[in-house]
Formats: C-alpha cells, structure tokens, sequence
C-alpha cells in the first residue's frame, strides 16, 4: 500500500454510493477497515489518512486546517466518481466539514450527506487547550482523562508513544481552528450523532449543528462514551448504510 491522504480496502465494484470517513485527534484511517464489509456491496469506504501515523507515520504531521485540506482536495475531488457521504468522527467532522464545503465551492461536488458524530459544532468548540507545555506523558494523561484519547492508549506506553507526534498537530490544528462563515451552509442532509456517555459532547452541543446546513438534520445517540464507533462497529456501519441510502434514488 503506497502512503497517502486516501486509503480504501476492496470496494466493491457494485458500489452505487462512496461514504468518506474521516478519524479522530491522533489516529488514522485503519480504525474504519472492518467496516467495508459491514457496509455491504452498494457502499464503498474510502478514508482519509493523515501525515504522521500508521502507513505515513515518518511523515511531519499537519498542523492547520488549511494544510490538511490542501493535502486531501484534490486527490479526493479525482475520487469522487459517485453521489458522497461524508462521516468525520470527532476532530475528523471539523475537517470534513470543511472538507466538503471546499469541495462543494470550488468543484460543485457537494455531499448527498453530512454526518457528525462525537463533536461540537464548528462555532462551539471551545477554549483552545494548554497541550504545547506538557510532557508526552501528560499530554496523553490529560486527553485521556478530557475523552479524547481512549483509555487503552494510554495504558499502553507502546501505543501512546505511536499518538503523540500526530496528538501534537491534531492539538495544534484545533487550537488554531476558527469557524467559517455561514455562506454557503451545506446543502445536505445531516446527522449529528453522539455516545449517550460522552460527557464533553452533549445533546445540547449536537443539537447546534442543525445551524450548519440547510437540509432537514437528525439527532442520534448511540450507547457508549465518545469513541462508541469503535465500541459498536456493527450498530453504526448499520445507521450508516441507512443513512446512505435513504438519500440515493432506488436502483432502476
């Protein structure tokens, strides 16, 4: 597998849909690996991978949004062969969500839909944190203990080792992070999906992306705290398939 900004496993040929999934701060695309199988053969998974971890883990990791989309826009608008759903989980909704405006203006490729899940709207995300001063032992305590990281990092000094360069730059890109204006708003529909335990990302928080689009937007709470998508695989590719779906015309 060559190193780049898009990752995909066996597509199906018959695929009719493409749903793009974008990760969480510090990890990378393979956590949705499992999933092309449990999406079935109308849905085609392509993921986004960053600099600086798993299969690009030599490469300096981004530090601002504006890099990342320069990194991922072009090679994903060359991909975008079919309709688009886009799922970015947590910091990887921001990005997608820029993402997909980006996509939408500058080569009218905007998604049939827009899911995101475990994050607080672009214009509610917060104080910047306090991660440049600490140690790697404390910047990996410190984001486990907000539920940001999940706890089996960092219980593991092997794996908090492999997070922590690209935790650095996810920190930074969020810290730096400024939302856009309101013009233009997707044009899709919407889901904001969140773990019913995830006390940093609240119904109140998800409810506020319905100011972000101007399609019809759906609330959806999973069991489980912020990183119930790994928890729950099958549960969740299930929504996303009828999520997909539901949005494309019947097959003819």
């Amino acid at each position: 597998m060559t190193a780049g900004p898009l990752v995909e496993w066996d597509p199906p040929r018959t695929a009719t849909a493409l749903l793009v999934c974008l990760p969480h701060a510090g990890s990378g695309a393979f956590q949705f690996r499992s999933w092309q199988e449990l999406l079935g053969p109308d849905i085609a998974l392509l993921a986004v991978q960053l600099p600086g971890r798993e299969n690009r883990w030599r490469e300096e990791p981004a530090t601002g949004m504006a890099e990342v989309l320069d990194e991922v826009a072009a090679p994903l608008a060359a991909r975008l062969d079919l309709p688009y759903v886009m799922f970015g989980h947590s910091m990887g909704a921001l990005i997608g969500y820029e993402l997909a405006r980006l996509l939408g203006r500058k080569e009218g490729r905007w998604p049939s839909g827009f899911v995101a899940s475990a994050c607080r709207a672009p214009d509610d995300q917060g104080e910047p944190s306090n991660t440049p001063g600490l140690t790697d032992e404390q910047l990996v305590a410190e984001l486990v203990a907000d539920g940001v990281v999940p706890a089996a990092v960092g219980a593991n000094s092997r794996l908090a080792a492999a997070v922590t360069r690209p935790l650095r730059g996810d920190s930074a890109l969020c810290d730096s992070y400024r939302p856009p204006g309101t013009d233009p708003l997707l044009p899709c529909p919407l889901g904001a999906w969140r773990g019913q335990d995830d006390e940093g990302v609240t119904d109140g928080h998800i409810r506020k992306w319905q100011q972000w689009t101007t399609g019809p937007s759906a609330l959806r709470t999973f069991p489980g705290d912020h990183f119930y998508h790994l928890d729950a695989p099958h549960q969740v590719t299930a929504e996303l398939r009828t999520f997909v779906t539901d949005l494309l015309p019947p097959r003819s």
